[in-house]
């Protein structure tokens, strides 16, 4: 089952670069994303990702992670954040900004815990 779960992973993996290819624009994406992960500094154009830090829903400003950290504060959010976090409502601006300020917090742990585990390995 789970080499199941990995092929499609790989082949979720492979159609987003071949889309990424035909739009010709994964250097722009490269471009936009710092050229690098801020937390782990991992360097492949191809596995750059936009992280909302408060939420799209909250805020406009992004960070470029790689799909690995993109992940680990993505699960993160999903489990300790307050129920209704993403949704498109109309919150008030200091839930949006609380939601922010929170997104900020956990990617300076998530860039700490990576800068560790460098050190230690």
């Amino acid at each position: 089952m789970a080499d199941v779960e990995v092929s499609k992973k790989n082949n979720d993996y492979i159609k987003k670069v071949k889309l990424l290819i035909e739009e010709k624009n994964w250097c722009d994406v490269f471009e936009q994303s710092q050229g690098f992960c801020i937390a782990c500094h991992h360097d492949n154009p191809l596995d750059m990702e936009f992280h909302h830090i408060g939420a799209k829903s909250n805020s406009d400003v992004v960070v470029s992670l790689c799909r690995n950290c993109h992940g680990r504060i993505s699960r993160k959010q999903m489990k300790s954040w307050p129920d209704g976090w993403s949704y498109k409502n109309n919150k008030p601006q200091v839930v949006k900004d609380a939601l922010v300020l929170r997104g900020i917090s956990d990617l300076l742990r998530l860039i700490s815990d990576r800068s560790l585990e460098r050190i230690i390995q």
